[in-house]
Parts: structure tokens; C-alpha cells; sequence
């Protein structure tokens, strides 16, 4: 029996490494997103519980100098909020954009698969034909045989 040989697996094997690849660029960027939304969470929570200890501290310190500072703060965090914000949304995009591009090496590796596993389901058929018919052959050699033994 000839064995099968599939001509296109050079190119599967670099699907696949595609692939392995897509998969670590995505895992990237799923793990900076994280961190900066962590980041964003954090500095929100400074946010509010700098303005909490404004709003206990009231009208017992009226401190001018203090408060211009804690506005001071509040603002430079609203900016630094600002700045995380639009990180956040490139690195959503660029996670977006990672995953899809790894759907779609997927879909890539999978038709090759399928179409491997096609043309091997083909050559199986082939080899029972051509079994077959050698059976046949010989069939036929021994019927004949058989029949001139019986001349």
C-alpha cells in the first residue's frame, strides 16, 4: 500500500506556527488591557476616596492652601484618568483586532485540515479499490486455475 503524503503540509505547519503566534500576540494584549483597566480602577478609587475625605473634612479645615492642593490633585488625576481611559480603548481595539485575525487563522488551519483529511479519505478509497481489484485478480487467476484442473 502507497502511503499518503499530503503535498500542502509545508503550508499547514505554517498555519499552525501562525497560529501558535496570533494566540501569544492576543494573550499580550488581553493581559495589558487587564492591567490597565486595573490601573484606571485604581486611580478612580483614589478619585473618590480623595473627594470622600474632602467632603469629612467639610467645614473643619478650611484650609485654603490644602484645598488648592486636593483640587490640584483631583484634576491631575482627572487627567491621568483620561489618559488610562483612551489606553484603555486602543488596547480594546488592539485585542479586537487580535482575535480576529486569530479567528480567522483558524479558519485557514481548519479548511486545510479538512481538506487533508478529504484527500486522505480519498487515497484510503483508492488503495481499497486498487486491494480490490488485486483480490479480484487473483479470484479470477484461481477460478481459472481451478477450472482447467477440472478440464
Amino acid at each position: 500500500m502507497r502511503a499518503f503524503k499530503f503535498r500542502l503540509q509545508p503550508v499547514l505547519d505554517l498555519k499552525e506556527q501562525e497560529k501558535e503566534t496570533l494566540q501569544q500576540s492576543y494573550q499580550r494584549a488581553r493581559e495589558n488591557l487587564k492591567n490597565r483597566e486595573e490601573d484606571l480602577q485604581r486611580l478612580k478609587e483614589i478619585k473618590k476616596s480623595t473627594l470622600s475625605r474632602m467632603d469629612l473634612e467639610g467645614e473643619s479645615s478650611i484650609n485654603p492652601r490644602e484645598r488648592k492642593m486636593d483640587w490640584t490633585f483631583i484634576e491631575l488625576l482627572n487627567g491621568e484618568i483620561e489618559r488610562v481611559t483612551e489606553d484603555v480603548r486602543r488596547l480594546e481595539k488592539i485585542t479586537r483586532e487580535r482575535f480576529l485575525e486569530l479567528v480567522e487563522k483558524m479558519r485557514e488551519e481548519k479548511s486545510l485540515e479538512r481538506l487533508k483529511e478529504t484527500l486522505f479519505q480519498d487515497h484510503r478509497l483508492e488503495q481499497e479499490r486498487v486491494n480490490q481489484k488485486e483480490i479480484d485478480e487473483i479470484g479470477q487467476q484461481q477460478f481459472h486455475l481451478r477450472q482447467g484442473e477440472g478440464l
